[in-house]
């Protein structure tokens, strides 16, 4: 007898479950995908994976600029975090039209849409004529990637070993949150126009596009199967009447936040409060980044193996522990020390709770689901630099420490409050 940990894949039974219709389109069905093994879909997994690479890039890069932006435009930082605002628009709008998008476009053509989405965003960044349409840009680009990294969530979760892939997917999303600082503060502090950082993003989405319009060419811009049109109101419904997919959409809503948060008022943090020179500690940035990088790949099996819901508690509270170390050193060292040992930490939690939630949601809601909380969690990611932002135009920036915390703590009390599934027993 074997056994597992308290949330570990369901047998292949419970996954390719039922006889799925299948439609004029070459793309398999949900259900379908869940059996293959990862080296059928190996041209998938790598334009999904470079996706989320391409979204890591954008979302880290943003703090890294904002010294460089305030003086630009004549803003201060209640103006900047408008940006934020703007982004959660974007991203509010992509967690419910996600579904009935992916029902007439099915997930290849959902990604191409929302990769094109993001592209026109950074477009509007480079040529940025006013601060207006510069952050008119950030609408397109969370509207964007939210599609995106929902429909790669989807698409993950139904291959063999989800919680392995998983955890490759949002390795890859740390690496390009690694790289976005570096190469946004090379190109800021030694370029006329710092603008010219979102030039790479375009590129990089170009790519993006072309990888995935090719790997999902069969049966692109058409519904994974004939009766998802006619179901997508219905599965969402279904969806949201769960109890547990809003303790989960919580626990990512702050999550997400937690993450951006930090890495977009880390650099204005140690220039304002720590009197750093913004050249060098914009790479501070890219310390927390991979740190956050290094848990999701060195924690992962750790993680799986003494049980996901104890383990996230663990973490969490080593997330305080160094949260605070971060708050009350008054040392740049030790800060960067601390924030990179902080994104160790929490850097499973958005991996793990997306295969948690294939363990406590029904088996025919997992994608709606998946979609809802990965798209409606990305919201977070705006949210809350906003909030930080508009706190820290009349109290300082140092409010960033105590609205950590609070986030932290927050996580704390929806992850308790998800469903514990039971051990399964394998003969």
């Amino acid at each position: 007898m074997a056994q597992q940990s308290e949330y570990d894949d369901p047998p292949p039974d419970v996954e390719s479950s039922g006889t799925p219709e299948q439609s004029d389109s070459d793309e398999a069905s949900p259900a379908v995908l869940a059996s293959h093994d990862a080296r059928d879909v190996y041209g998938k997994i790598l334009s999904t994976n470079f996706g989320i690479l391409c979204a890591g890039f954008n979302d880290s890069s943003l703090g890294v600029l904002i010294p460089y932006i305030q003086p630009w435009f004549h803003i201060g930082l209640l103006e900047v975090s408008y940006i934020y605002l703007v982004n959660f628009t974007g991203g509010f709008a992509a967690s419910f039209a996600n579904i009935h998008i992916c029902s007439y476009l099915g997930t290849g053509g959902t990604l191409v849409f929302g990769s094109i989405v993001q592209c026109a965003g950074y477009v509007l960044m480079i040529w940025a004529p006013s601060y207006p349409a510069f952050i008119l840009g950030f609408l397109f680009t969370g509207f964007g990637i939210a599609l995106q990294d929902a429909q790669a969530n989807s698409f993950t979760v139904t291959v063999r070993n989800s919680h392995r892939w998983l955890g490759v997917l949002h390795a890859i999303y740390g690496v390009g949150t690694i790289l976005g600082p570096l190469v946004a503060n090379t190109v800021a502090s030694h370029t006329p126009r710092w603008q010219s950082y979102y030039l790479v993003t375009l590129a990089a989405g170009v790519v993006n596009i072309a990888l995935v319009a090719w790997t999902f060419r069969h049966g692109l811009f058409k519904p994974n199967n004939a009766s998802a049109k006619d179901t997508a109101g219905r599965e969402l419904r279904e969806t949201l009447t769960h109890p547990a997919i809003w303790f989960l959409t919580g626990f990512f809503f702050l999550y997400v936040g937690t993450e951006i948060n930090l890495g977009a008022w880390l650099v204005q943090f140690l220039v304002e409060v720590r009197h750093g020179d913004p050249e060098k500690v914009g790479y501070v940035a890219s310390m927390f980044w991979s740190g956050f990088t290094l848990g999701r790949i060195g924690l992962a099996e750790v993680t799986h193996r003494f049980g996901e819901r104890r383990m996230v508690f663990v973490y969490i509270a080593l997330a305080l522990a160094f949260q605070l170390m971060f708050w009350l050193i008054p040392n740049i060292i030790a800060n960067a020390v601390s924030v990179c040992l902080l994104g160790f930490f929490i850097g499973p939690f958005y991996p793990v709770g997306l295969y948690v939630l294939t363990s406590v949601m029904p088996p025919e809601l997992h994608l709606g689901a998946i979609g809802f909380t990965a798209s409606f969690g990305s919201i977070g990611n705006a949210a809350f630099p906003f909030l930080t932002g508009a706190i820290a135009s009349r109290a300082g920036v140092g409010a960033l420490h105590p609205i950590m915390i609070s986030l932290l703590v927050g996580m704390t009390v929806f992850w308790a409050l998800i469903p514990k599934q039971r051990r399964i027993q394998l003969t």
